[in-house]
């Protein structure tokens, strides 16, 4: 019996977070992080201003646990999209394809990544990214430096330049007034740049 009181308030407790990070989603998203007061998400979450101070420090904590779900779930849709059965390279071009695609499909995320760097700060933006990404394209580059089909150069370097490259690329669909034609265009650059990667870019057709 001792057990159940602890349980229904931790239970308690994660319906309040939930509902206070889906209610400051929806503020953030519809007017925008600046003009979104912590009285109104706890307002529209059926919360105290207390409550939500017990969950977050403050709205910044708040919208950086928003931005970071966000990408996390771009990069799961990047990784769904690398089939086992695809070559390294197969699975490096796929993965990028998706993850610039999922920017055009996501209408939230985009409007979270536009105010991300002014909320957040340059270098909390990159530290939430580098933390979702930067593992899974070092690994994709690597795999296909093992396999043959990338030219074999530093892992790390190409992976944090290939790591700003997206970082950028996905600023700019972001800021694009028809994101899917901005995404075809970045497609197209961003395709021709990990060409020069592949170990067979130089080979006579």
């Amino acid at each position: 019996m001792s057990d159940v009181k602890p349980r229904r308030r931790d239970i308690s407790a994660a319906l309040t977070r939930t509902a206070v990070l889906d209610a400051a989603r929806t503020l953030f998203i519809s007017k925008g992080f600046e003009t979104t007061s912590i009285d109104e998400i706890a307002r529209a979450s059926q919360s105290s201003n207390g409550a939500v101070y017990h969950h977050f420090r403050d709205k910044q904590e708040i919208f950086a646990e928003l931005f970071r779900t966000s990408q996390a779930s771009i990069m799961q849709t990047a990784v769904a999209a690398m089939p086992s059965d695809a070559t390294a390279w197969q699975r490096v071009e796929q993965a990028t394809r998706a993850f610039l695609r999922s920017y055009v499909d996501d209408d939230d995320a985009r409007t979270l990544l536009r105010q991300a760097i002014s909320v957040l700060g340059w270098d909390r933006v990159r530290e939430l990214d580098e933390e979702l990404s930067l593992p899974l394209i070092r690994a994709t580059l690597t795999e296909a430096m093992r396999t043959g089909e990338a030219k074999p150069v530093p892992v790390s370097a190409a992976a944090d330049i290939l790591f700003s490259v997206y970082c950028n690329a996905v600023l700019v669909i972001a800021a694009g007034h028809d994101p899917g034609r901005t995404a075809d265009d970045v497609e197209t650059v961003i395709v021709t740049l990990l060409s020069g990667l592949r170990a067979d870019s130089e080979r006579p057709e």
